[in-house]
């Protein structure tokens, strides 16, 4: 992972949506309201409003995900209060923490969990789609820990991001959707938007942060297609996944139950 990613070169092919960030080709799968333009961030979205496989869909203004929380002004911070934030599950390293503090770290409202998804970073001699598989592969502890965190009192609504929130935020959501019913195309669809977000210059986030600038950053579907494909054919899905690191059937009943809300729900 070429970290932080390398300017983007705007000058030419697809130019992103300037509300959005995103392609335009994107656009027809993006729901008007699911990505926040809170200041300070880039990347923070709401992956509520998925149908499941059960009739369902998820739960709105329940679980969002996010690029890192480190530059929001108070108003932000407020915005966020309001939408009834209780948790953020922060995925990233310990030196990226020391370096860049998350704002909610300290704050005696909501609740602040850190859980390094990854010890080191695989990415150098596996690509992207082979940390995916290396999160599910070696790193279950983790992602069982982020899912009892959720299930704590008061655990949602939640945020779960990292620092562009794509990658390590990426397989862990993805994981959670698939565990609700989620279908892969959705999930692969919610992953690849991404990068459309990093596209356009951001003067909310001050010229000394590595996101002020329109960046390449990569989400490709068939990396996310890939990861989804290996989690069902190696650890028989999300729930037998999540079973094998010791969460129990009801645990992971009550956790959709509490991601999801009947189909049509605003």
């Amino acid at each position: 992972m070429t970290w932080p990613p390398p300017p983007l070169d705007v000058t030419g092919g697809e130019r992103p949506d300037t509300r959005t960030g995103v392609p335009s080709a994107a656009m027809p799968a993006l729901e008007p309201r699911r990505h926040l333009p809170l200041d300070g961030t880039r990347n923070v979205r709401d992956v509520g409003g998925y149908p499941t496989a059960d009739g369902r869909q998820t739960r709105w203004r329940t679980l969002l995900r996010s690029d890192e929380l480190t530059r929001l002004p108070a108003h932000a911070v407020d915005e966020l209060r309001e939408l009834g934030l209780r948790q953020v599950i922060d995925l990233r390293w310990p030196d990226e923490l020391e370096l860049s503090p998350n704002v909610f770290a300290a704050d005696p409202d909501v609740r602040y969990q850190h859980i390094a998804l990854l010890v080191d970073d695989p990415t150098p001699h596996s690509g992207l789609a082979g940390m995916y598989r290396h999160v599910l592969d070696e790193r279950l502890p983790q992602l069982v820990e982020v899912v009892r965190a959720l299930l704590e009192p008061g655990g949602l609504p939640a945020v779960i991001g990292c620092a562009a929130g794509k990658d390590r935020t990426g397989i862990t959501i993805a994981v959670l959707l698939s565990l609700c019913g989620v279908a892969d195309d959705v999930i692969v669809g919610d992953y690849e938007v991404s990068a459309g977000y990093f596209a356009i210059p951001n003067d909310t986030i001050p010229t000394g942060d590595w996101r002020h600038h329109p960046l390449i950053v990569d989400s490709p579907p068939e990396f996310m297609a890939s990861s989804l494909d290996h989690l069902r054919d190696v650890h028989g899905g999300a729930r037998a996944l999540l079973r094998s690191g010791g969460l129990t059937e009801r645990e992971l009943d009550t956790l959709v139950e509490l991601l999801t809300e009947p189909r049509g729900t605003d």
